[in-house]
Order: structure tokens, then C-alpha cells, then sequence
């Protein structure tokens, strides 16, 4: 089975285009992104609920006419309040599965889901915890905000915010659990600390340790993530292992530029393009 991997395109429809004619080429059964998929704008309510309702369900019927299913969790830019949106419009496609938070089953793998970050050391927004139970979030400037179903809020005191919360570590353990980790594909937006996959420009590793832990005592097959663009082209690592599972994190570009990875799987025979 051949998959093609992607992440952080944040709306740009090129991208999105440019990868479902990758596929098509190489025969991979399944396009899978790994969040952050809506775009950004003044008005980032509006706009992302927009690319929800006008040009989503045409893409993922054009996936589905082409013979490619297409997976996906959300990133820390993707806004929480049009969660239920996303989940419907998934649900409503052909062959689209979402996996913010839960499990897909596609050719005797089964593939598993996580939008959380600890999002440092951007501006605070609402899909980020704490890494550890001792931890703080990590604030980057800017304002602190959530959303609901009235749209976007800051939020005045981020750290009592986050504390009501479980840690990043505590919200793994709540993922579906695999019944053959062997067989078992994470997709999880926040990349792991330690391996070169969490690199910003300066040099500094902001993977996550929760992340780390969780994907060494899994067990898993092969994760996949997102999240720090530039980690790939910042002295990090765009394939790693922890424990027995190998960690996939191609990094994204900007502009008309799309980098993606052909995974055959189980073999995992890994091609890197950009």
C-alpha cells in the first residue's frame, strides 16, 4: 500500500491540487495530511469556515473520482470551533476520514489522529497543553485566544487556561488504542523532541517530550507530523525512529512549492519530494 504524506499547507488550494496529481502518479491509495490544512486571513473565523463549506467537499469529491482516499487531523492553526463542520464534511465525502482525535481503518492499517500542540513558541491558540504535568505552556507573544461557535476570544490568563486542562502527555493516553501497533500509522501534528523533527530557525529543539515517550513505548509502526515548517531545512531530520516506530516529518515551504513523502508501507520505501 502506497500512502503520500503531507502537512501544513495552510489553504493554499495549489498545494492541495499539486498533491492529488502526486498520488494519482505514483498509485498511492491515500493522501494523508497532517493538520493545519485551513488558511489564514484577517477575518481567520470567516475565511476558514468558508474553505470548509466552498472548497473542501469539491476537492475530496475530485479525491474520490480519482481512486484516492484522503486522511487528515488538524494543526494548531486550524480553529477548534469548526471541528464539528470538519467532521461532517469528512463524513459526507466518499472516501475522507477524519482522524482529530480518533481512528481510521483503511487496508489493514489503522491510522490514528492527535490536533494537540504545545504550540511554543508561537502566539497561544486554542488546541495547545501543556507537554508535561510540571510544564507551563510556552508563550511566544502575541495574544492568547480560543473559539467557539460565537467565533475568536483572547484569553486574558492563558496559564489558568491551560492548567484546567490535561497535559499533552495525559492526552495521548486518551487516543483510540490500536489493536496491532505493528499495524498502526500516528498522525499527529505536534512532531517529538529529541530527533531532529522539532527544529525552529534558530537552532532550538521545541519538539514535544510527551510525544517522545508516547511513540518509543508504543510500538508503533511509522508516525507522521507536522507543525515546525522549517525543521527539515534547519539542521533537523525529516526521518527519525523512537523505539521501534519510524518518525516522518518532511517540513513544509511556502508559496507554490508543496513538499510531500511517498510512503510504501509496510516496506516503509520513503521518497521525499518538494
Amino acid at each position: 500500500m502506497k500512502i503520500i504524506y503531507a502537512t501544513d499547507f495552510h489553504g493554499r488550494k495549489n498545494c492541495y491540487e499539486e498533491l492529488l496529481d502526486r498520488a494519482v502518479t505514483a498509485r498511492a491509495e491515500a493522501i494523508v495530511n497532517g493538520g493545519d490544512l485551513y488558511p489564514l486571513g484577517f477575518d481567520l473565523f470567516a475565511v476558514q469556515r468558508e474553505f470548509l463549506e466552498d472548497w473542501l467537499p469539491g476537492y475530496l469529491a475530485r479525491c474520490c473520482e480519482r481512486g484516492v482516499a484522503f486522511l487528515a487531523t488538524l494543526g494548531n492553526m486550524d480553529l477548534r470551533a469548526h471541528d464539528s463542520l470538519f467532521r461532517e464534511v469528512m463524513s459526507q465525502a466518499g472516501r475522507a476520514w477524519s482522524l482529530v482525535e480518533q481512528s481510521a481503518e483503511l487496508a489493514g492499517l489503522t491510522f490514528i489522529g492527535c490536533a494537540m500542540t504545545t504550540d511554543g513558541p508561537f502566539s497561544l491558540k486554542d488546541r495547545c497543553l501543556r507537554d508535561l504535568p510540571d510544564s507551563s505552556a510556552l508563550f511566544g507573544g502575541g495574544n492568547a485566544l480560543a473559539s467557539d461557535s460565537d467565533g475568536i476570544h483572547h484569553v486574558e490568563n492563558w496559564q489558568e487556561h491551560v492548567n484546567s486542562q490535561p497535559c499533552l502527555r495525559e492526552h495521548l493516553d486518551t487516543l483510540p488504542a490500536p489493536s496491532d501497533p505493528e499495524k498502526t500509522v500516528y498522525v499527529l501534528h505536534q512532531p517529538p523532541a529529541g530527533v531532529g523533527q522539532g527544529i525552529i530557525g534558530s537552532g532550538a529543539d521545541v519538539g514535544s517530550r510527551a510525544v517522545a515517550d508516547f511513540l518509543e513505548n508504543s510500538g508503533a509502526l511509522l508516525s507522521l507530523h507536522g507543525h515546525i515548517h522549517e525543521s527539515p531545512f534547519s539542521g533537523g531530520q525529516w526521518r527519525a525512529k523512537l523505539g521501534r516506530t519510524t518518525c516522518v516529518q518532511p517540513g513544509q515551504l511556502s508559496g507554490a512549492e508543496c513538499v510531500s513523502v511517498l510512503i510504501d508501507l509496510p516496506e516503509l520505501e520513503m521518497e521525499l519530494r518538494s
